[in-house]
């Protein structure tokens, strides 16, 4: 080989060294490249991540916010419910608290009216029964008074009743008792003639007959209206 072609060999050797570092260089750039890009593009998509992580956050924070203000309105708004259903709870309970309290105490009036007119029934026929008697214990009271022998249909006897409700008015009148012939203890006193006799085994009544009595004996009878009436009428 000659000088000429070791020369010509050199200069390709070198052309060729010239063209594979320029090669080399251009793959070491586009390798740069491509990992400046990667790099970029791993920056860009963990911001877009961070972003869409930062946004979501905001919005997840948003939603509580907002849950939170509804639930609060919510709360109120079941507290005031609830205050007003205790209201009127209240209410209602105190309304009827009221009624029945009314009911109570009308009706306690009523049972204690009741009452008060059987006390003073009962007071009226202690007192009749009181000035009532039997014809057979007729004579066994001491002293003058009258005895009223009333037969049970008479049509007068209501006036009768007015006329011996005057005379006890008047403490200076003389005591008038009344015997009633319906009674079981007086019917056998009742005859179809009179017999005023002072042996009350003999005595007979055959109506209505006032019998005034002095010292354990008849004194005087009066067995019609007329002077019944106007006996009465002279002891008020």
């Amino acid at each position: 080989m000659g000088v000429g072609d070791i020369m010509a060999k050199g200069n390709n050797s070198k052309k060729n060294g010239k063209k594979n570092n320029g090669s080399n260089n251009i793959k070491k750039n586009s390798q740069v490249n491509a990992e400046s890009k990667k790099v970029k593009d791993i920056k860009t998509t963990s911001e877009v991540i961070n972003k869409n992580n930062t946004s979501n956050r905001n919005n997840d924070k948003s939603k509580t916010v907002n849950k939170a203000r509804r639930d609060l309105i919510y709360s109120n708004n079941d507290s005031t419910d609830e205050m007003t259903k205790l209201l009127k709870i209240v209410l209602i309970v105190t309304g009827i608290m009221i009624l029945f309290y009314g009911i109570t105490v009308i009706v306690t009036k009523k049972v204690n009216a009741v009452k008060t007119a059987k006390l003073g029934k009962s007071d009226e026929k202690v007192s009749i029964q009181y000035d009532s008697i039997i014809i057979g214990s007729m004579f066994k009271i001491d002293g003058h008074y009258f005895v009223l022998i009333k037969e049970e249909d008479d049509d007068n006897a209501s006036e009768y009743d007015t006329l011996l409700k005057s005379i006890e008015a008047n403490d200076d009148a003389s005591k008038v008792y009344t015997a009633d012939l319906s009674s079981s203890f007086n019917k056998k006193y009742l005859g179809k003639e009179t017999n005023y006799d002072s042996d009350l085994t003999k005595f007979k009544v055959k109506n209505t007959t006032l019998v005034e009595v002095d010292d354990h004996k008849i004194k005087d009878t009066f067995d019609n209206y007329d002077s019944i009436k106007k006996k009465l009428d002279e002891l008020k």
